[in-house]
C-alpha cells in the first residue's frame, strides 16, 4: 500500500501535542498556563487522533490484504505485530530496570510495575494493585499502548470471521452502546471511575471509530455528502469543536457531557477531520505532507516509548543527588534529546526490523511496506 496522504503528518502533530503537555511540569509557568495549553494543545486529544488513525489504518490494511488474498493470515498479522511493538517497547522497560538498579535510590519500579507495563495490562493496574509513587513515572504512558494491544487481539479475528456487512452493524452497536457502558460503571463501580478513559471496554469506541471509517470509506467519499469536506464553513466548526469547544464543555459539564455524547461526538470530529487532511487538498495538508513533519510522523512510536525519560525531573531520584548531571531533563533541552533518543531508537531497532516485518506481508511482491504502514 502505497503510503496515505497526511496520516504521518497527524501523527506528527498529535506526537509533539504529548510531548508538550508531558514536558509542562518542566516549562517556564507563563508558557505552561499559556492560551496554547488551556484550548489549543491536548494530550488527551493526541492520544485520540493517534487512536483513530490507528484503527482507521489497520482495518484499510486488512480489507486490502482480503481483497487481495481472499483470506487474513492471522499468524502473519501477529507476527508483524509483535515485530512493530516488542523490540523498542521492551529495550525500555530494560532500561528503566537497570536505572532503577544503578542511579536511583526511590523505587521507580518494582516487580508488579514490571509485569503489569510488560504484559501490556498498564490500563487495569490501578483496579488490581495500589498505586505506588512514582510509578507513572516512566511508564504511565503506557496504557494508550496496552488498549491498542487488547484491541487488536480480537480485531483481526472479528475481521476474518464477520462479513463486512455485518462487522459494520456490529461497530455501530457497540459504538453506540459505549456511553451506555461509561455511564454504568461510573455509578455502579466507583472505584473505577480513574480508568474509564483508559479500559478497553469504555473507551475502545474512539479506535473503533477508526475501523469504521476504513469500512465505511468507499461509501463515503462517493456520497453526495463527501462535498462538506470542502466546506470552509463546515470544516471549520469542526475544528473548532475539536480543539477548542469540545475541551470547554468538558471543563464546564464534566463526566456528564464527556461520557455520554462527549467523547463520541470528537471521535466522530476527529474521523472527519482525517478524512478532511487526507482527502482535501489545502494548505494545512500541504503543511503535514512536509519532509520534517513526515519524518516526526515516522519517529512518533519511537518518541512515544522513550520521552518520559527525558521530560521527567528523575534529580530528586539519583542515589547522589546532584542538580547538575541530568540538565537535559530541563526544558527545552529535553525535549531535543527525546527527539535524539528517538532517532537513535528508530534506525538502529524500528528500520531493521521494519525490514524484516516486511516478509510477513502476504501481499504482492511489488507492494512495498509504506511510511504509514511501519508505524503500524
Amino acid at each position: 500500500m502505497n503510503r496515505i496522504k497526511s496520516l504521518d503528518g497527524l501523527r506528527a502533530i498529535s506526537i509533539i501535542m504529548v510531548l508538550l503537555v508531558h514536558s509542562k511540569p518542566t516549562m517556564p509557568v507563563a508558557l505552561a498556563d499559556s492560551f496554547l495549553f488551556k484550548y489549543l494543545i491536548s494530550s488527551g486529544l493526541g492520544v485520540k487522533i493517534f487512536f483513530v488513525i490507528s484503527g482507521y489504518l489497520i482495518t484499510k490494511l486488512l480489507i486490502q490484504e482480503r481483497e487481495k488474498t481472499g483470506d487474513i493470515n492471522i499468524k502473519n498479522f501477529y507476527i508483524r505485530r509483535s515485530l512493530r511493538i516488542f523490540p523498542i517497547f521492551y529495550a525500555y522497560i530494560v532500561t528503566i530496570v537497570l536505572l532503577q538498579h544503578f542511579y536511583f535510590s526511590a523505587n521507580v519500579v518494582n516487580y508488579t510495575t514490571v509485569l503489569f507495563a510488560a504484559l501490556y495490562l498498564w490500563n487495569y493496574k490501578q483496579i488490581f494493585v495500589s498505586s505506588q509513587p512514582n510509578e507513572e513515572l516512566f511508564f504511565g504512558h503506557f496504557w494508550t499502548l496496552a488498549m491498542e494491544e487488547q484491541f487488536y487481539l480480537i480485531w483481526p479475528l472479528a475481521f476474518k470471521r464477520i462479513s463486512q456487512r455485518k462487522l459494520i452493524n456490529v461497530v455501530l452497536i457497540i459504538i453506540a452502546i459505549m456511553p451506555l457502558i461509561r455511564v454504568a460503571t461510573y455509578f455502579l463501580m466507583p472505584n473505577y471511575r480513574g480508568q474509564i478513559g483508559m479500559m478497553i471496554q469504555t473507551s475502545g469506541d474512539t479506535i473503533l471509530t477508526g475501523c469504521l471509517g476504513a469500512l465505511l470509506e468507499k461509501q463515503i467519499i462517493t456520497s453526495p455528502h463527501f462535498k462538506w469536506l470542502k466546506n470552509k464553513l463546515f470544516m471549520g466548526a469542526i475544528i473548532l469543536f475539536i480543539f477548542v469547544i469540545s475541551r470547554i464543555l468538558i471543563a464546564k459539564f464534566g463526566g456528564m457531557y464527556a461520557l455520554t455524547i462527549g467523547s463520541s461526538l470528537s471521535n466522530v470530529c476527529v474521523l472527519i477531520f482525517v478524512f478532511w487532511c487526507i482527502y482535501i487538498p489545502t494548505l494545512f495538508s500541504d503543511f503535514l505532507n512536509n519532509k520534517i513533519i513526515i519524518h516526526i510522523g515516522v519517529l512518533s512510536y519511537s518518541l512515544y516509548i522513550w520521552h518520559l525519560l527525558f521530560i521527567r525531573d528523575i534529580n530528586s531520584l539519583l542515589i547522589n543527588k546532584q542538580a547538575e548531571t541530568f540538565w537535559f531533563n530541563k526544558f527545552p533541552q529535553n525535549l531535543v534529546f527525546a527527539f535524539l533518543a528517538a532517532f537513535v531508537s528508530f534506525y538502529l531497532i524500528e528500520q531493521p526490523i521494519n525490514k524484516l516485518k516486511a516478509k510477513f506481508h502476504k501481499s504482492s511482491k511489488k507492494t512495498k511496506l509504506s511510511a504509514n504502514e511501519s508505524t503500524v
